[in-house]
């Protein structure tokens, strides 16, 4: 749009103005007077505006980023989202195809209410909430896929229809953005209480997430005492589900059937018992015990017997342990039980066995900044008692974007200073205008507070980009306050400056407006980096049409 109304606009009426000298065209004379005479107003009182300026926009600045949040990457509608599922471990793969048959079916019954086009399952694989794929008889998956979203703006409704050559009109019937259909199937999914109702350990909607981050949250536990760590997690967990906010929260810990651990008491010791025996006899009444074969009229048959009430803890703990002189005395009599959490599964890094603990969060409530904050006294708590905490997800990704950027704006400040140099032949000149980055930033803050955003990395993306784009206007003005003697040249020359500027910044924010105000689909995740660019500009363009002449005229002292 930008360009077009570049090329059909505002370069005709430049080339008739240049071609035709009797020609008419728009009249800037009062925009420049008022210009003028505002330039007049901040030159008289340069000092005062200069020192309060230096002072109040940093201040601000530091304000806003303190009272922000920043999340990776924005949110953005989804076309799918998805339930995952997890039962208890002795769920066979048959139950557990039954259980989201039965889910599915509810669904279905929902289908108009939640805009769902099409709903898949499976039983016996599924994605976690920090999109690990398990493959476990008890676990299950379920695909919801929405229908299109209806034009919500002016660009989705008259513009995007025409100019695009893939734009398809039909079935575009849902009203609500994959994130309120996420909270609704969410509420949904509670008040059916499936978890009750199949003992089901993990039920949690997943929305689908930008780049390397699956999860907001991911904190690792290590210890010499696995079993030590697996209650961590648990409270870990517990404490994430508490926090308003927090959509979901799940571990990586694959717990197996619980293990009995059995201790022969000083009783059972004084009857001449140890646990070779016991266990010997335990295991010809619990496993399965070939003890002849036969034959059929086809094959080879063997004979295995197993008790029938193996699946008993009642039976299992009053079991009758013969002893050498013929009596018998209960297991429970003789031995202490300890029941064991097992897992499936270790999962190593570095040579260390981690258990991980997930959590995705609503951005618009909190941030994953913000939660780990609020369990931080817990987590050092944790780690007095010997426990390793790792923080990944989220975290981890800030301390690399961190470092990255770091890098990017030294290295993009490096090069624009020695082009400047090279322009101005002069170190003075170049810091001038190079003073206007910094300044710049404001714009950015100031923009996405405006329009109701958090930070986040597209944002520090643009504002990088933003450093090379404020600079531009930034010379156009410095090529002519050069060549100022006095304060009566300054305003000259920043009046022949006012058009050219002013006309570069309107076309860039148009070209930038769609995709500011009117985001839609993936298009939002860019939404952040049009937005520094565009507020950052405009606020740069004050900077350049205000700020710059006033330090100009105060650093080489003209009267």
């Amino acid at each position: 749009l930008a360009s077009l109304l570049e090329s059909f606009v505002f370069l005709p009426i430049h080339a008739a103005h240049t071609l035709k000298t009797k020609s008419k065209t728009l009249s800037w004379k009062k925009i420049n007077s008022l210009y003028s005479r505002i330039i007049h107003f901040f030159m008289r009182w340069k000092k005062s505006f200069l020192f309060l300026f230096i002072i109040l926009v940093p201040v601000f600045m530091i304000w806003i980023v303190k009272t922000s949040k920043f999340q990776m990457f924005p949110n953005f509608d989804a076309t799918t989202i998805n339930i995952t599922i997890k039962a208890d471990v002795n769920t066979k793969v048959e139950e557990s195809l039954e259980i989201v048959k039965k889910i599915e079916a509810d669904l279905l019954f929902k289908k108009d209410d939640f805009y769902l086009r099409n709903v898949s399952s499976i039983a016996g694989y599924r994605r976690d909430s920090a999109n690990n794929s398990e493959r476990f008889p008890y676990v299950m998956y379920i695909t919801l896929e929405l229908q299109k979203i209806k034009p919500l703006n002016f660009v989705d409704k008259y513009i995007t229809p025409n100019l695009s050559f893939y734009y398809d009109a039909e079935g575009r019937t849902r009203e609500d953005k994959s994130q309120q259909i996420s909270k609704k199937i969410n509420a949904w999914l509670t008040k059916q209480n499936y978890k009750e109702k199949y003992n089901l350990l993990d039920l949690s909607v997943v929305e689908r997430k930008v780049g390397p981050i699956k999860s907001d949250i991911k904190i690792g536990l290590y210890s010499n005492d696995y079993q030590k760590t697996l209650q961590a997690l648990s409270k870990i967990q517990s404490k994430l589900e508490k926090i308003e906010g927090v959509k979901s929260a799940a571990n990586s810990a694959n717990y197996g059937i619980d293990e009995i651990k059995i201790k022969i008491n000083s009783y059972g010791e004084q009857l001449g018992l140890d646990e070779g025996y016991v266990g010997a006899f335990l295991s010809n009444m619990y496993l399965s015990k070939k003890k002849t074969t036969t034959f059929d009229d086809k094959e080879m048959l063997d004979v295995k017997i197993e008790s029938s009430n193996k699946n008993i803890y009642a039976n299992f703990k009053n079991l009758e342990i013969p002893l050498k002189d013929g009596s018998v005395v209960a297991l429970s009599e003789i031995s202490e039980f300890e029941i064991i959490k097992s897992v499936e599964k270790l999962t190593k890094d570095d040579g260390q066995t981690n258990f991980y603990v997930f959590a995705n969060v609503d951005s618009k409530m909190i941030t994953s900044t913000e939660v780990l904050k609020k369990i931080d006294p817990f987590l050092k708590q944790l780690q007095s008692e010997g426990i390793e905490l790792t923080f990944k997800g989220e975290n981890e990704k800030k301390r690399e974007l961190k470092n990255d950027m770091i890098m990017a704006t030294a290295l993009a400040l490096t090069l624009i200073m020695i082009s400047m140099l090279y322009l101005f032949n002069s170190f003075k000149e170049t810091f001038i205008v190079m003073s206007v980055i910094p300044f710049s930033f404001l714009g950015v803050l100031l923009g996405h507070n405006i329009m109701g955003l958090n930070l986040s990395m597209p944002s520090l993306i643009g504002a990088l980009g933003l450093s090379g784009v404020v600079i531009n206007d930034g010379i156009i003005m410095m090529t002519y306050l050069k060549k100022s003697t006095s304060m009566e040249d300054i305003f000259f020359y920043a009046s022949k400056r006012f058009r050219p500027i002013v006309l570069t910044t309107i076309t860039t924010i148009i070209g930038l407006s769609s995709l500011i105000f009117f985001p839609t689909g993936q298009a939002t995740i860019f939404q952040p980096m049009a937005i520094a660019l565009g507020f950052g500009l405009a606020w740069g363009t004050i900077l350049n049409l205000l700020y710059l002449p006033v330090l100009y005229g105060f650093a080489n002292r003209l009267k």
